[in-house]
């Protein structure tokens, strides 16, 4: 691991906050509802700009001839890439989509030892009856292979519902989902990286993560001594990089984010989980952890 601190130029951003949704399907369109809730965070992802950096979002495309600033997509999808490009972009190398679906993949960081004490990749009926079997009355949550803000889960406790069949069916149908048991979670942390494409890395200082009920991202802050002891803090450093390292054994570079968290286990104790999700693209609480725009 070493430093990256490199001069910033001015940069000309796409927030494609749904790339998720690309990343799925293949289709760039974005539900109108959906449309509505990204407008409303877009001032929070816009703390990744710095002084002289330009918005593509800011005019949907009406002006298309810029300077040619350097692109900066929240994540490089091929629609992301192709909208800036037209916009007079200056485009550096970026990884290619099998690679970006790969690693968004919520199986790829479950292979690499992720997600909660549990958790298992349901791809057929009969792994979804053994957990279900497995899980008796307690609750589970189960969440599609890509997803973003808390889209894409459901939490089921007991015997499933009817609209929780229809969910299983149709996750099914799109090729299987992640599970994992529900946990009484006490404080969501997270670091922030970014890969060059020679395999260099720079992580940031842990964060915490203020979500709402539904366990999507509402704010971040810095971490204090009094949120992580020091034994965490650098098994959250560690986990860190070695997902660094397998992002880019695997074809990534570029920012990345772990989510991590303490829980109460049915002990009492608090026990830390160093990696619940990895996310291969920029984050909102990136800034913060990143020292706002140092590496961006």
């Amino acid at each position: 691991m070493s430093p990256l601190a490199e001069p910033r130029e001015p940069r000309l951003w796409l927030f494609n906050l749904d790339a998720e949704l690309e990343l799925a399907s293949g289709n760039p369109q974005t539900p109108l509802r959906l449309a509505k809730a990204f407008a409303a965070i877009l001032p929070r992802a816009r703390a990744l700009m710095a002084a002289g950096d330009q918005c593509l979002n800011d005019d949907a495309d009406a002006q298309l001839r810029r300077p040619a600033l350097l692109g900066c997509p929240w994540c490089p999808t091929p629609s992301a890439l192709r909208r800036l490009s037209q916009a007079g972009a200056r485009l550096a190398p970026s990884p290619p989509i099998e690679v970006l679906r790969r690693v968004n993949q919520r199986s790829f960081y479950l292979g690499l030892g992720g997600g909660a004490p549990g958790a298992r990749y349901i791809r057929d009926a009969d792994d979804l009856a053994v957990t279900l079997r497995e899980a008796g009355p307690r609750s589970w949550l189960f969440k599609k292979p890509y997803g973003f803000a808390g889209r894409g889960q459901r939490r089921t406790r007991g015997e499933p519902t009817a609209d929780d069949r229809r969910w299983f069916d149709a996750a099914l149908r799109q090729g299987g989902f992640l599970a994992e048991p529900w946990l009484d979670l006490a404080l969501e942390v997270g670091v922030h990286g970014r890969i060059e494409p020679d395999g260099r890395f720079s992580l940031g200082r842990i964060c915490v993560q203020q979500v709402d009920a539904y366990r999507s991202w509402v704010s971040t802050r810095l971490a204090g001594p009094e949120d992580v002891e020091p034994a965490g803090a650098r098994r959250l450093q560690d986990r860190a990089a070695s997902a660094a390292e397998a992002l880019w054994a695997a074809g990534y570079w570029g920012p990345f984010g772990i989510d991590a968290y303490l829980w109460r286990a049915p002990s009492g104790s608090l026990e830390l989980n160093p990696m619940g999700e990895l996310n291969a693209r920029y984050t909102m609480g990136y800034a913060v952890g990143m020292g706002c725009n140092s590496y961006s």
